[in-house]
């Protein structure tokens, strides 16, 4: 049972009816090794592949270390304001990051009593933390009787079921995100 071969296919590709992945035929000369076209295209495949997600991942580190750099940023800017490199330094922004507590009573101010502002829920949710714990004088910068005043109307409209008791109002926390 002799056959007899004609093709440059080895011989168990020929016996088989199987394309080889990679033969050993040298077309240049150096004894390389030369691809089937349908591996070749789909390393070319791959390669490609393999580029774009490495320019993916480029530009998502990019993203991210603009990102990082952009919550450093504690103060925010207005058209038309005039700065200095100093003003970009790590030190000054942690200046800014600080939140100075009020050094006047607002409802003084505005002459308001707080025991009548129970239904605005916008203004009772400023003096409540986000787990809905009424915040200290000191963190609201009022005096002892407005604060026991606002304490009271907190409490009011936890009560009557304007404000939620355990967390800040939905309504506000979602205008706060849009900000």
């Amino acid at each position: 049972m002799a056959t007899k071969l004609t093709t440059r296919r080895p011989i168990l590709c020929q016996l088989t009816g199987f394309t080889p992945l990679v033969s050993c035929r040298s077309h240049s000369g150096f004894g390389g090794i030369t691809l089937n076209p349908a591996t070749d295209a789909r390393l070319r495949g791959i390669r490609r592949r393999q580029l774009q997600n490495q320019q993916f991942e480029a530009e998502r580190a990019r993203e991210q270390r603009a990102f990082d750099l952009q919550k450093q940023q504690t103060r925010t800017w207005q058209p038309g304001d005039v700065y200095s490199p100093r003003d970009l330094s790590p030190a000054e922004m942690k200046k800014w990051k600080k939140r100075r507590n009020p050094t006047t009573d607002i409802f003084d101010a505005l002459s308001l009593n707080p025991l009548h502002m129970y239904k605005n829920i916008a203004v009772m949710s400023e003096y409540v933390t986000e787990t809905g714990r009424i915040k200290s004088a000191r963190d609201t910068g009022l005096r002892r009787i407005n604060q026991r005043k606002l304490s009271k109307a907190i409490r009011r409209a936890v009560s009557m079921g304007l404000m939620p008791s355990v967390h800040r109002h939905p309504e506000i926390l979602m205008l706060e995100k849009k900000l």
